[in-house]
């Protein structure tokens, strides 16, 4: 997604009904239209946004486009002063759908027994690990005290994982008695002296940390054989002798208030965290789908994932509980009912209506969805007639958005497509705008066919939509010219994007419509099957091209004329 959700419709300051700035995102109903929007497309969106944010103040619509926009659209963009919808490139749901909680963390420089005590008192079996700053440094789970725990059973040499002297005081809940040298980790060997003393001296090496109790004269020995630390296990009397040689030898004395057994388990708690947690973290972004975030958790030793920012910055945690119920975003299909033509994902989207004024394609739904589709010329005009049906005051931003959308879509009104409601709405928002459809149309036909600059993929693309018709995969682009020379002279460029698309996407048939709206007749551009055009127009294709009387609208001429004969061409 583009833009954010913080771009939320409030054109010109003054247009948006609702004061909230930050609803939350299963209060969000996407409002769209299809895939390389047109202007009918963008202004119903963001009419019907418009209206449904007054009529229904349960949820915040937000209307979006599935592309870039074209000249016309951004031409009435600004003429009206209203800010484009946010761009969306796909409705599969991500992250930034789902409702995250705040991860319960820990530092590198915690101990095991805190992490482990948070673990049992909030239920969790995962604990990420983040630094000062809150950037990722690693995770622990369960699984990972456990392995550490069963490996330090018969202890072992610590040199590579010092023992911070602080964490290991607050662990046994001890104190010191003596640290001449001020140590602040212990490192070498771990030894339990609980065994006769000439068995004790004979393993012991300089450097080791013993652990061990009320013996003095072991004690004695142990400092003189240059161990690095004793632990003094039952909060034991230590004599003087003791803390004075230990003084002079440069050893710690540390007294710990439990008995033998449970100190040397402590000890093996008091293990810092960076020592032992895993680095190799799975981790997502906000706009990862769900369904790679389902895949991650499955593969996940953790059975979760890490959700981070940009700057490496938690921002939640996602277990396998959070993935069992739906995640699905909410949206409004405008100007489309046709899969071919819709956003990426729309299929894992939860569609709850459908405005539309094309033929009924193939997107079906979970649940009884509204849908209205009538045979008329601009979604707009159904938009407009919500608005006039509810009494709401039209503002002049919103009515000229409109207007723009039926002018556009009926080429002012003179398509075949164009039914006496089209007109009647147009002139009703047209006396509201104080403006004249003719002249304001021929400004809205001016911008609408700038094709200065443009390369043969943008010309192909302005408006081109794909069908499923039959057994046949078709693509259809159009476009209006005032000026022919100037599309003929791009003519062999288009022809041969036009080619490279149909290989591409395996069209069985590409068409590219160019409409003088100055001339009653239709120049068509064709790739692939040209039988088909051929048996629905009556016509014959030379060197790719041909010329249809008559001015074609898409949907109600062209596509209607071309289905049957892609269905049973093959049958003739």
């Amino acid at each position: 997604m583009k833009n954010g959700h913080e771009s939320k419709f409030e054109p010109s300051g003054t247009v948006m009904p609702r004061e909230e700035a930050g609803a939350d995102n299963q209060k969000q109903i996407f409002i769209i239209g299809h895939e390389n929007p047109d202007c009918d497309s963008v202004c119903s969106a963001i009419g019907y946004a418009y209206f449904k944010n007054i009529v229904d103040r349960r949820y915040l619509y937000i209307p979006a486009r599935a592309g870039e926009l074209n000249s016309e659209t951004k031409f009435v963009l600004e003429k009206f002063d209203i800010e484009p919808p946010i761009e969306i490139e796909s409705l599969a749901p991500t992250a930034s759908d789902m409702e995250l909680k705040k991860p319960i963390v820990a530092s590198p420089h915690d101990c095991l027994k805190y992490v482990a005590s948070l673990m049992k008192e909030s239920n969790i079996r995962t604990v990420p690990i983040v630094d000062s700053n809150r950037k990722l440094s690693g995770i622990i789970g369960l699984k990972d005290i456990a392995e550490h725990y069963i490996d330090t059973m018969g202890f072992g040499d610590i040199s590579t994982t010092p023992i911070d002297l602080n964490i290991l005081i607050d662990t046994l809940d001890g104190k010191v008695i003596a640290n001449p040298k001020d140590v602040e980790k212990l490192t070498g060997r771990i030894f339990i002296a609980a065994m006769q003393k000439a068995r004790i001296l004979s393993k012991i090496r300089a450097g080791d940390v013993v652990i061990l109790g009320d013996r003095t004269d072991v004690q004695i020995d142990l400092i003189n054989s240059e161990c690095s630390a004793l632990i003094i296990t039952g909060n034991s009397t230590i004599s003087q002798e003791v803390i004075r040689l230990a003084s002079e030898k440069g050893t710690v004395i540390v007294s710990s208030p439990h008995d033998t057994f449970v100190t040397a388990k402590l000890f093996a708690l008091s293990t810092p965290l960076h020592s032992i947690m895993s680095k190799e973290v799975p981790v997502v972004g906000l706009y990862t789908r769900v369904s790679e975030i389902k895949r991650k958790v499955v593969e996940s030793e953790y059975r979760s994932v890490l959700l981070i920012d940009a700057d490496n910055r938690l921002i939640s945690i996602i277990t396998r509980t959070d993935l069992l119920h739906p995640i699905r975003k909410k949206v409004i299909l405008v100007d489309h009912n046709e899969i071919s033509q819709a956003v990426d994902g729309v299929q894992e989207a939860e569609i709850l209506e459908i405005i539309d004024h094309h033929r009924v394609g193939d997107i079906s739904t979970l649940m009884p969805i509204h849908v209205h589709n009538e045979p008329i010329g601009s979604t707009c005009t159904i938009v407009a007639g919500f608005m006039f049906l509810h009494q709401i005051d039209i503002p002049t931003e919103i009515a000229g958005l409109l207007l723009s959308g039926i002018l556009s879509d009926t080429l002012i009104l003179t398509l075949s497509t164009t039914t006496e409601r089209d007109k009647e709405v147009a002139y009703k928002l047209a006396d509201k705008l104080n403006v004249e459809i003719e002249e304001y149309g021929k400004e809205l036909l001016t911008a609408s066919i700038d094709i200065k600059g443009k390369s043969a993929t943008e010309i192909l693309f302005l408006d081109f939509k794909e069908y499923l018709l039959g057994t046949k995969k078709v693509g259809v682009g159009q476009i209006m010219v005032l000026d022919e020379e100037e599309i003929s002279a791009k003519e062999d460029d288009i022809k041969m994007e036009m080619e490279r698309l149909r290989k591409e996407k395996q069209y069985d048939l590409v068409a590219f419509l160019i409409t003088n709206p100055l001339k009653k007749g239709e120049a068509i551009l064709v790739k692939g099957d040209t039988r088909i055009i051929e048996k629905a127009f009556a016509v014959k294709i030379q060197d790719d091209k041909c010329a249809i009387p008559g001015t074609l609208s898409r949907k109600k001429d062209f596509i209607p004329a071309i289905g049957y004969f892609c269905s049973t061409i093959y049958e003739l």
